[in-house]
């Protein structure tokens, strides 16, 4: 009996043993597997440290010379080191993916992979990754070659879309139908007041740019989603949220702008008053949306340069930019009075390089591209701007706004190459945005002798008040409905396909811009694709969470100055805490995320954007708003039938009356009445 009890107690130990033996085993390759697991990523990662950034100077340095000389060759040799850095991407990427992020404690080491990992489109595969990359290019590429016949007061019978053949104003055929986008297009629908003129040069642009690439915006639709679920997101729209680190970033978005939306309709209702005043009734509506020709911009996304055509009387602002010209500035003198601004509130002035290599001046015929750019050559020495600068107060301005990018790259330029831009794409904007916020102020400019007037008159709510905060709001608050209206539009084709893409563009500026078209769009117009953002498949909600964090950023910078009186009156030069505290969040680069960055900011406060900072700024211009709407029948806007019917044509494709069409209006007019705050008049 106990021998047999011995066999069997022998047994049990045995098997025990290999067991814990194999356990042991077990144990000991995951641990040698993860640390292979993290020494290899750690090494692929200094590694791809020194790759990127010798690639990222070698695309920099080709992207400059054809910008500051547009030759076909300067072309060719960019686009050459562009297919290089996408090759160098995907590579990246693949290797990337194959790292077990799990088994990585480091939280750096994990956010730089998920950096990497994360974005991009790479999960589709080479030739498919080509196929998109050719795509996108056909589209900019007719967006870039897109040139308009001049506007003529004539019948014609020039080719284009029925809306072009009903109106009494179209462009007669001419050999010098040579007028592009930039500077001919922006100028005249910033500058003209004729109404024909400006609905044909609407109606022209969009026939040039939309219904040619609508065909490849659908194939660029499917293959986007098909890499963004390779990427494990549901569609494209869900991966260029994540970039956000919100997860409820949809919905974080629209709540924002309802707070924001109260303030948004009485500068409608300011603004419908004065363009009915202008144009007459027949052309504005006094109760109604705002046609998107006569807002002084191709998309009706700022209105600043109708500030002029809205105002019952003459302006009261003195003359600022003739004081600069008048004080003998120049383009150089204008970037020098921005570096001053940054060494009085402690920051380093500009590198050697960056005034040897920088372009404040158009240089030659050749020069062909005038928007205003800051440059990284990712070498952490070598940063420029390049600027068509004229002596202007608008110039002044965005002479410090580039000079900002160029500080936020010199700050975080000690930081690994994937943690060298913001956390979010907002970033950037915003605190660009934040510094023209002081700069472009009265009292600021009075600080700089280019404003005579009293600081004490400044701080009071005085009419240059005023007109300075209506300035602000008309270049801000139109810009943020479009942010959120395209990216919506956007995130729903991404989600549920191009059909009836157009119509829902349009049901979404009534939404959130309250806009309508000059005239009636179809289903074969693509009037989205007349936006740059939309057919090169660049973000724009940045612009967005931009605008709301610039008042939080420039807030904070205040109340570390000691500012003491209304927030629009703030000037934070010469301030040292307030430019440490820039320095300090600046330094960060995307090291943190954009939560543990506002914690940083706000010193503790919170981690979360808030309109308030920019409801305060603009408090006392809306309550001077209420006063001038006072007598008017409606605050925003109401809409009709006749205003969808813009949209939602009663006809199919082929022209013929539809009986489902009717049905399918009624039913969106519903939803839009369910699912906003636009009033309904039968």
């Amino acid at each position: 009996m106990i021998p047999k009890i011995l066999l069997v107690l022998s047994i049990v130990w045995l098997r025990t043993q290999t067991v814990v033996s194999q356990i042991s085993d077990l144990r000991y390759t995951e641990t040698e597997d993860t640390n292979d697991n993290l020494s290899n990523a750690i090494q692929f990662l200094r590694d791809f440290d020194r790759e990127a950034a010798e690639m990222c100077n070698r695309v920099a340095n080709s992207e400059w010379k054809f910008a500051i000389n547009g030759t076909e060759f300067n072309q060719r040799r960019m686009r050459e080191q562009q297919n290089l850095a996408s090759k160098f991407e995907c590579l990246s990427w693949r290797r990337a993916v194959s790292f077990d992020s799990s088994t990585i404690v480091d939280s750096s080491i994990r956010r730089q992979l998920g950096r990497i990992v994360q974005p991009g489109r790479c999960g589709l595969g080479e030739d498919k990754y080509g196929e998109l990359s050719h795509v996108i290019s056909l589209m900019k590429d007719n967006y870039n070659n897109a040139k308009i016949c001049p506007f003529s007061g004539g019948q014609s019978t020039m080719i284009g879309s029925d809306s072009y053949r009903s109106s009494n104003y179209v462009a007669t055929y001419s050999t010098y139908c040579d007028l592009k986008l930039e500077p001919e297009l922006v100028r005249i629908m910033e500058s003209s007041r004729v109404e024909p003129e400006l609905r044909y040069y609407w109606m022209a642009w969009r026939e040039k740019t939309g219904p040619p690439v609508k065909n490849t915006f659908m194939r660029y639709l499917d293959l986007a989603n098909q890499a963004a679920e390779r990427h494990g997101f549901n569609d494209a729209g869900d991966q260029m949220r994540s970039l956000y680190d919100d997860s409820e970033f949809f919905f974080s978005v629209n709540d924002l702008w309802m707070r924001i939306q109260p303030l948004y309709k009485q500068l409608v209702t300011f603004v419908r008053k004065g363009l009915v005043r202008h144009y007459g009734e027949h052309v504005v509506r006094r109760d109604g949306p705002l046609p998107a020709h006569i807002l002084g911009n191709m998309w009706a996304q700022n209105w600043h340069s109708i500030l002029n055509l809205i105002q019952s009387g003459p302006s009261e602002m003195p003359d600022v930019t003739g004081e600069m010209i008048r004080q003998g500035y120049t383009p150089l003198k204008m970037f020098q009075t921005a570096e001053e601004f940054f060494t009085s509130i402690g920051l380093p002035p500009m590198a050697p390089e960056f005034w040897r290599n920088s372009v404040f001046q158009k240089a030659n015929e050749m020069y062909g591209q005038c928007t205003a750019s800051a440059w990284d050559f990712c070498n952490k020495v070598d940063f420029r701007i390049k600027q068509c600068t004229q002596v202007t107060l608008e110039d002044f301005v965005n002479t410090h706004h580039e000079m900002t990018h160029v500080q936020y790259y010199m700050q975080y330029a000690g930081q690994p190459f994937l943690y060298r831009e913001g956390p979010n794409p907002a970033y950037h904007e915003a605190l660009a945005n934040a510094i023209s916020l002081c700069v472009g102020g009265p009292v600021h400019l009075q600080k700089l002798g280019l404003l005579s007037t009293p600081v004490s008159v400044l701080n009071g709510n005085t009419m240059i008040n005023i007109e300075y905060l209506l300035s602000i709001a008309l270049d801000k608050l139109p810009f943020m409905a479009y942010s959120l209206a395209l990216e919506k539009w956007r995130w729903y084709v991404f989600e549920k396909g191009p059909v009836g893409m157009n119509a829902r563009w349009w049901e979404l500026r009534l939404r959130y811009q309250g806009i309508i078209p000059p005239t009636g769009r179809g289903f074969e117009h693509f009037d989205a694709g007349a936006k740059y953002h939309v057919i090169s498949d660049q973000d724009y909600i940045k612009y967005f969470v931009a605008t709301v964090l610039q008042f939080q950023i420039y807030s904070e910078l205040c109340l570390a100055s000691h500012h003491v009186g209304p927030l629009h009156t703030c000037d934070f030069y010469r301030s040292r805490e307030a430019g440490r505290i820039l320095s300090d969040v600046m330094q960060q680069g995307a090291a943190l995320s954009s939560s543990q960055l506002l914690k940083l900011l706000t010193r503790g406060r919170t981690s979360q954007l808030s309109v308030e900072p920019l409801l305060d700024f603009f408090r006392p211009l809306e309550a001077w708003l209420e006063l001038q709407n006072r007598d008017e029948p409606i605050i925003g806007w109401s809409s009709r039938m006749e205003d969808f019917a813009l949209f939602q044509p009663l006809v199919d494709r082929y022209g013929r009356s539809s009986a489902v069409q009717p049905m399918i209006s009624v039913l969106t007019l519903l939803m839009l009445l369910l699912y906003s705050d636009i009033q309904f008049i039968r």
